[in-house]
């Protein structure tokens, strides 16, 4: 129309300005489905099965020295269908998400583990035992590694804190989260402590 704008034309029509000025295509932008980097990336998952395509990145970008975006190898990944199979996590039981709260102590007892950085020297974890009811901390273990060995002996040290041996009698319930390095069974520490009663044991939040 002569004498009107085009953004009033627009305006009038309910039409988007970008669209008078997009150029004419099939489509959106098109990725080639085998890169020529394709082969070699099929090598690294042979040589590597476990990794992931952020490692597999790295590997093509600065040990391959190809000029490759992290976002092409996840799409070809995707594409080829060659990501790592993870296993389907099932639920697993747990106890009701009930607040720890005991009347006295040594009724209940919490065991739960921290990790904390050490700079070059990686990461230490601290396993503590606590009481619910004065939420004293009873036993520690502070080690470079984290496993259930690490959480027994936090437990023993609570034991001997506490009675100063390592078979109580009415020992309380110990209380723990789902994590793996609480998966574990009470046993003695040597052949004499055989006899001793375990401690039970209760999981959930």
């Amino acid at each position: 129309m002569v004498g009107v704008s085009e953004r009033q034309s627009c305006r009038v029509l309910e039409v988007s300005r970008a669209s008078l000025h997009r150029p004419r295509g099939t489509g959106g932008r098109r990725h080639p489905l085998d890169p020529p980097w394709t082969d070699r990336l099929r090598q690294l998952i042979q040589q590597h099965p476990t990794f992931g395509y952020r490692r597999l990145w790295v590997l093509l970008r600065f040990h391959e020295k190809l000029v490759v975006n992290r976002k092409a190898v996840y799409r070809v990944l995707k594409q080829k269908r060659w990501f790592v199979h993870q296993r389907s996590s099932t639920p697993r039981p747990r106890v009701r998400g009930w607040v720890s709260r005991a009347s006295r102590s040594n009724e209940r007892w919490a065991l739960d583990v921290t990790h904390i950085p050490c700079g070059q020297d990686g990461w230490a974890h601290l396993a503590a035992v606590i009481d619910c009811h004065d939420r004293e901390l009873m036993g520690y273990e502070f080690a470079l590694r984290s496993r259930a060995k690490e959480a027994e002996r936090a437990v023993e040290a609570a034991c001997l804190a506490r009675w100063g041996t390592l078979r109580p009698v009415g020992a309380p319930v110990l209380r723990s989260d789902n994590g793996l390095i609480c998966v574990f069974r009470a046993k003695p520490a040597t052949d004499s402590d055989a006899s001793r009663p375990p401690i039970p044991t209760e999981r959930g939040h």
